[in-house]
């Protein structure tokens, strides 16, 4: 299919790079993603949304948002994805995730970006606003600040309540800076609040180099992960892997037993 296809029925998102639309083609309603002209235009831009398309159509996981047909060069370059009616950032909006679904949104978002980092790629960017939920299942999406493994230089990106310590210097991003993001997201659905905040961005920036995360009443073993996934230093820090792991087997909350009905008590004269 190409771009002419597809029917624009409403703006859904806008971004520094591209505008999102609802659209319908091919039966089915999908997110159309349109590359701004200067994005066409400039030879890196141009690349980083090819390297979106051509990653979005290639690599497949239940758990990320699915590429379904697009075009990377040209004019009329395009792509089209998935259509998930929400995402994360808005459903935080109504209000903390129970703990359970919580855990399972964590757990859906980490095996897509683990995914990608066997695959040889790093996000950037793990944050509410880039889950995706669809049928009651989460999906990591935005492939478009994805990068390979290993290069070296080029801008940073990323959002600074989520950014690892280590990026805010200059340093190069790794699978540990993507952890670290992945912890902020973790701290906040477990706990409903972010770890790091400020006024301003001197003042985010202080709290991500300098200030430990604030203690949690999540069990022990669980708040001890969070610690260590959130370690200023990637070298102290815990791999995605091994905190995914310590988070499916944290103790699940019990539902509360049934009350029981109070005992009538019998009088023999």
């Amino acid at each position: 299919m190409t771009r002419k296809d597809f029917h624009l029925k409403m703006l859904i998102g806008l971004g520094r790079t591209a505008q999102v639309f609802l659209a319908e083609g091919g039966g089915q309603e999908v997110a159309l993603k349109l590359p701004k002209k200067e994005v066409r235009q400039d030879p890196a831009l141009r690349e980083r949304f090819a390297r979106e398309v051509n990653l979005s159509l290639t690599l497949r996981h239940p758990h990320l948002v699915r590429g379904l047909f697009g075009k990377p060069y040209g004019e009329d370059a395009f792509l089209a994805l998935e259509y998930c009616p929400e995402n994360l950032e808005a459903r935080l909006q109504k209000g903390p995730l129970p703990l359970e679904e919580a855990r399972r949104a964590l757990l859906s978002v980490g095996q897509a970006l683990l995914f990608l980092h066997e695959r040889g790629f790093l996000h950037q960017d793990v944050k509410p606003a880039n889950v995706f939920l669809k049928n009651g299942v989460y999906k990591l999406g935005d492939l478009g600040t994805v990068r390979p493994l290993g290069e070296r230089g080029g801008e940073t990106v990323g959002s600074p309540h989520y950014m690892a310590p280590e990026l805010f210097r200059g340093q190069d991003p790794s699978p540990l800076s993507d952890a670290y993001s992945f912890g902020v997201l973790a701290y906040e659905l477990l706990t409903g609040k972010r770890p790091f905040r400020g006024e301003s961005y001197e003042a985010l920036l202080e709290a991500h180099l300098h200030r430990p995360p604030p203690p949690t009443r999540l069990e022990p073993a669980l708040d001890r992960g969070l610690r260590r996934v959130l370690a200023k230093d990637p070298k102290e820090r815990m791999p995605l892997k091994d905190f995914l792991d310590l988070l499916a087997a944290s103790p699940q909350k019990k539902e509360p037993p049934p009350e029981e009905k109070p005992r009538r008590r019998r009088w023999f004269l």
